[in-house]
């Protein structure tokens, strides 16, 4: 039995069959009881995407158990019975068989450099930067792009910072005042919210993680988003050198 907990809560089913069959020579004969027993052991080993209006299945299994439990703080799916199952490959695919080497899924996020440097900034002309995220995963259901900062911008002295700006992730907003603000610039299926150039939405970094992206479906090899940064203060802001921490974080979607 192979179990694996994650957040996602769909049983698993289970087909048991027995055929029974009395087999009678004749009237003077001794009667001969034949038990069939039958015990579904099919299971499907490629993943299947079915579609409607509505819903979406992107993979299923039939296998002889499984279920779906669950305590107060977590939940447990497991499979019993998937007889063909593993990884195969060649030059240009990749096949997973089984529904637990399908959902073992790898991730891994690159950006292009670890630290930007907006330069010197004259209060009341805007100054941009951008980070490009590269995410590769083997995911069938793509994955999510997460974002958050430690704190406000802050002076080198700690004795000023550079207020956010005023949009949040779930609704940016045309640039229009102070702050430090992101936007995603490009990417796969960005999302129409965040506007097109020359007219970007931008948000800022929440405290604590927030999707700010999502890609769906297949990708073969390296998927880019580019994040642009955008910055303006008062003619009251102090000078000097200000900076924080943002940190980005990719979550594969099963």
């Amino acid at each position: 039995m192979r179990r694996k907990w994650y957040n996602f809560n769909e049983g698993q089913k289970a087909e048991r069959i027995t055929f029974n069959k009395t087999n009678i020579m004749d009237k003077n004969a001794k009667i001969k009881m034949i038990n069939f027993l039958f015990i579904g052991f099919l299971s499907v080993n490629i993943c299947l995407a079915a579609e409607s209006e509505n819903y979406k299945i992107n993979a299923d299994v039939l296998s002889v158990g499984g279920d779906a439990g669950s305590s107060e703080n977590y939940k447990l799916t497991d499979t019993l019975g998937e007889p063909v199952v593993g990884i195969g490959a060649s030059e240009n695919y990749k096949s997973k068989a089984g529904f637990w080497p399908m959902v073992n899924t790898a991730i891994s996020l690159v950006v292009n450099s670890n630290a930007i440097n907006l330069g010197s900034h004259t209060p009341g002309t805007p100054i941009t930067g951008n980070s490009i995220i590269t995410v590769t995963t083997d995911s069938w259901g793509g994955y999510d792009l997460l974002a958050s900062e430690d704190h406000n911008l802050l002076h080198e002295y700690s004795v000023a910072t550079i207020p956010d700006y005023s949009c949040a992730i779930n609704a940016p907003c045309l640039w229009s005042g102070t702050g430090l603000g992101f936007t995603v610039a490009s990417g796969t299926g960005v999302e129409s919210k965040w506007g097109s150039d020359p007219n970007f939405k931008y948000a800022y970094f929440p405290e604590s993680d927030a999707i700010f992206h999502t890609k769906t479906g297949y990708t073969s090899g390296g998927d880019e988003t580019e994040v642009e940064y955008k910055l303006d203060t008062p003619t009251t802001q102090k000078s000097g050198s200000y900076s924080n921490t943002i940190t980005y974080t990719a979550i594969s979607k099963l």
